[in-house]
């Protein structure tokens, strides 16, 4: 297997596992905790996703510059520099931006929600160490683009799991063990995040720095990929603010309760978008190693690929969730009411967020070529255009108008991906390729998913109902795998060569 089929295997084994991780251990905090915990740990989720711009703007600047001098060997000894570089500059603005959350907490945090039963100074409490947790969680991510950008995704993805595996299971033994209180949770959340973080950045470290010698901080270095970064900080903190507005705004009008129903279906629905992530996070050093050459012809087969597995891991579950949402979500939790305000939302924002995932090959190119002015122009006529529109169905309609809004975001997103990032490859229309690579297997997905539903609506067992549902969606995948020619290609010649007679 080529170093690219080992990333990709890696990260979608790291993925999945996490996944259904997230997927097992949600129910028990609710169990432990309450629908209205769960809230405040959705809201933790939204401000690391907020404190990611930092992440995103010096991550994937670290991921691009790192892949583009590992591919020069006459480069190579100036990654450390780099590396260090970086790492200054992005411990230095999450402590600023830590001690400033910590210090909103401390004076503002308890008066923000609609509380039905947690008292106001538990709830400022666990602000308070969502900031700790912030603070030690979000530089992973410099330590992981690094070791991304060196094409290390097999190890990366060791780690992210183990990491994810002790952070998961230790939640639940302390919340069953010590004291079911938020506030525990937390502490065992800053505690694996401090130790991930911590082998992250020795790992990394060990593979770039080949002497004794001191490296140093390069204000030079810093000065050569500011507008990369600083251009990739902007399209983040744009992508941010209509991400996340839902969240905050949510979290103001609607009760705690309520938000954690909305947290719910989103968790769900992320998680489909986190299990496709691995696919981008093999493919992007690749399309930036075949920039770097000018390979044009590569970079559009590897693009055309790309956008077949995403669309035929992402479609299909997705397919059959917005069919059997409520089901789905009673099976899991067992709990008629969450499934009941759960399922509605979770349907819509299902949508958007297959959208959203399937333009990720094209923004990666649009990234590995430095075409940032697009990506920078769609976030802001979105920002501009949809961002009033969210205020008023979220004042109207609640969290429904909020799911609705985001999957007309996923829509905008994919046609503004699709004709940017396609521009100027070989056989790479925005037509052809989004009727090639999303419109056909999503249909068949569709179809599949359809008829599914109607026959798993009839059934009651629990057990019956996962068997099932599992058989649908091996269905679909190899449905919408069939509708992929590109896909088919590479699959039958592999076969055809390894099942070829020796003579």
């Amino acid at each position: 297997m080529n170093l690219l089929g080992k990333n990709i295997s890696a990260n979608l084994l790291s993925n999945v596992w996490l996944t259904a991780l997230m997927l097992f251990l949600t129910p028990l905090y609710i169990l432990f905790l309450g629908v209205e915990s769960y809230g405040l740990i959705g809201f933790y989720l939204s401000w690391v996703a907020i404190v990611g711009i930092l992440d995103t703007g010096i991550s994937a600047t670290a991921v691009r510059e790192i892949a583009w001098l590992a591919a020069r060997p006459e480069e190579k000894g100036r990654i450390p520099v780099l590396l260090r570089s970086l790492e200054v500059v992005y411990w230095g603005i999450i402590l600023i931006l830590g001690l400033g959350i910590l210090t909103g907490a401390w004076f503002f945090g308890a008066g923000w929600f609609q509380l039905k039963d947690m008292p106001p100074e538990v709830v400022r409490d666990v602000l308070m160490l969502m900031a700790v947790s912030l603070v030690v969680q979000v530089p992973s991510g410099l330590y992981t683009g690094g070791l991304m950008g060196l094409q290390r995704q097999v190890e990366c993805s060791g780690l992210l799991t183990l990491f994810g595996t002790v952070r998961g299971f230790g939640s639940i033994m302390v919340l069953w063990l010590i004291n079911p209180d938020i506030r525990i949770f937390f502490l065992w959340h800053i505690v694996a995040y401090a130790l991930q973080t911590g082998v992250m950045r020795w790992s990394l470290w060990r593979k770039v720095r080949k002497d004794e010698h001191p490296v140093r901080f390069s204000l030079q270095m810093l000065r050569s990929i500011k507008g990369f970064a600083g251009t990739m900080m902007l399209i983040t903190v744009l992508a941010i603010i209509m991400s996340q507005a839902d969240k905050m705004i949510l979290s103001r009008v609607i009760s705690l309760e309520a938000f954690g129903f909305y947290m719910l279906a989103w968790t769900v629905a992320s998680g489909l978008s986190r299990g496709v992530t691995p696919l981008i996070d093999a493919f992007y050093p690749q399309f930036t190693e075949l920039v770097s050459t000018g390979d044009n012809e590569g970079l559009a087969r590897q693009i055309r690929i790309a956008s077949q597995l995403m669309s035929v891991l992402i479609i299909p579950p997705a397919a059959l969730i917005v069919f059997l949402s409520k089901p789905i979500l009673y099976v899991w939790l067992g709990n008629d009411s969450v499934a009941e305000g759960t399922a509605p939302i979770l349907a819509v924002m299902v949508v958007g967020t297959v959208l959203a995932s399937c333009s990720f090959p094209a923004l990666s190119v649009l990234y590995s070529r430095k075409r940032l002015m697009p990506v920078v122009a769609l976030n802001l006529i979105c920002l501009v255009i949809l961002l009033p529109f969210l205020i008023l169905a979220v004042v109207f309609f609640g969290a429904m108008g909020a799911a609705f809004l985001w999957g007309i975001y996923g829509l905008i997103l994919y046609i503004g991906h699709q004709t940017y990032g396609l521009r100027g490859l070989p056989n790479a229309g925005f037509f052809a390729s989004t009727i090639r690579d999303f419109v056909v297997p999503c249909i068949i997905s569709f179809a599949v998913a359809g008829m599914a539903g109607y026959w798993l609506s009839t059934v009651s067992g629990k057990i019956t109902f996962i068997f099932l549902f599992i058989l649908a969606l091996l269905l679909g995948w190899f449905a919408a795998f069939l509708a992929c020619q590109d896909l088919r290609k590479i699959v039958m010649e592999k076969w055809t060569w390894k099942t070829k007679p020796i003579l």
